[in-house]
């Protein structure tokens, strides 16, 4: 059959892949294809590419489009999973594929910066919203919950129990596309979904000082007469503060950039994912069990291991907040020391480090060391 990899591919994401993700994720492949795969594998035979011709493209990938490996790792685990379907469907022989390898290059200085806030730098940060009614509770429930930020948005009243210093992530705010046939994205919604994983649906324990900012921020809201049905149950916490709906990612961005840009803290790069990173390496800086750190961020891989062990799950997250409530007193005071040394961090934070990507991710269903995530652009 003379198929080209321009009509299977096309035929495999709108056909079979787009049933099996979301909308967002969809965009992020047609990305792929359009972008990168389309352009210099589209007119070749399904059945003629070989892996010499693969692995070409994506040496070139980086020599001519100067794409990080990160890119180059997406673009491969589409073509992965498009000559994974051609196989099925007797079309190929093997898969080319997976006999190709990830271009090796130096990482480049965005790839090599810390992830999380530095520790006189998470000082500036929570001192600069002494004032910020509206950043200081959010910016204290990213950094001491380790909340994704669709997660936070998502957040309703009825999910904060007061009495067991307690939240229950059940929803991320998500943005559903209306993508055409050809790829192109055609409209976009902000709207209430499911979360990330089925792990990331979780109940967590958190530290007094997360209760008593979400407290003054319920206050806040209520002395704004005009909005009484702002802090029903039902209602979001952190909603927009002019239309008392849900926040977009866009909207939240630039009030963030803004806060940012009050207190000369923009040259930083202290983007909204650097606080869940910043969460996780507090706590392995306090001695946390990496494996207590990865359930609390609403991490799959660790789920039956720690459900061997429920019986001491509740106490042992009783400690973890009381430790992050310490955390935040030492850190507002520009006295906080961690436990274990930046090497020892360091090294356990690489161990999570797939685990604690940016999102959005792509499902992707690869090998280790092939999952990817964000669109290619």
């Amino acid at each position: 059959m003379d198929i080209t990899v321009r009509a299977f591919a096309i035929e495999w994401l709108t056909r079979f892949k787009r049933f099996e993700i979301g909308s967002k994720t969809l965009e992020g492949y047609w990305n792929c294809l359009n972008n990168h795969i389309l352009p210099n594998l589209g007119d070749d035979r399904i059945a003629e590419v070989t892996t010499t011709r693969l692995q070409a493209f994506l040496y070139g990938l980086q020599a001519d489009r100067n794409l990080s490996q990160r890119s180059i790792t997406m673009i491969r685990s589409t073509l992965i999973q498009i000559f994974d379907h051609a196989l099925g469907m007797r079309l190929v022989e093997a898969n080319p594929v997976r006999s190709t390898k990830i271009p090796k290059q130096r990482k480049r200085p965005e790839e090599t910066e810390m992830k999380a806030i530095p520790i006189t730098l998470r000082e500036q940060v929570l001192r600069a919203t002494a004032d910020e009614p509206v950043m200081r509770p959010i910016i204290i429930v990213l950094m001491f919950t380790g909340m994704r930020i669709g997660e936070l948005l998502a957040l309703q009243w009825r999910h904060v129990d007061y009495e067991s210093k307690s939240i229950a992530i059940e929803q991320a705010v998500v943005q559903e596309l209306t993508i055409s046939k050809d790829g192109k994205t055609t409209h976009r919604e902000t709207m209430l979904g499911l979360t990330k994983t089925t792990a990331s649906h979780r109940t967590i324990r958190v530290a007094d000082v997360v209760i008593d900012a979400l407290r003054e921020w319920q206050l806040h809201l209520c002395l704004r007469k005009k909005h009484p049905e702002s802090i029903s149950p039902e209602s979001i916490i952190f909603c927009n503060t002019r239309t008392f709906e849900l926040r977009t990612y866009s909207g939240f961005r630039a009030s963030y950039r803004h806060f940012l840009e009050r207190h000369d803290l923009d040259d930083f790069g202290i983007n909204l994912h650097r606080y869940r990173h910043t969460h996780a390496t507090i706590l392995l800086e306090l001695g946390v069990n990496p494996k207590i750190v990865q359930n609390l961020l609403g991490h799959s891989d660790i789920s039956t291991t720690l459900g061997v062990y429920s019986h001491v799950v509740s106490e042992v997250y009783d400690g973890v907040a009381a430790r992050l409530d310490t955390a935040f007193g030492d850190i507002s005071k520009g006295s906080y020391k961690p436990n274990l040394g930046s090497g020892q961090v360091e090294k356990l934070v690489d161990l999570l480090e797939k685990s604690i990507q940016a999102e959005p991710s792509v499902n992707l269903l690869q090998k280790p060391g092939e999952h990817v995530e964000n669109a290619c652009t």
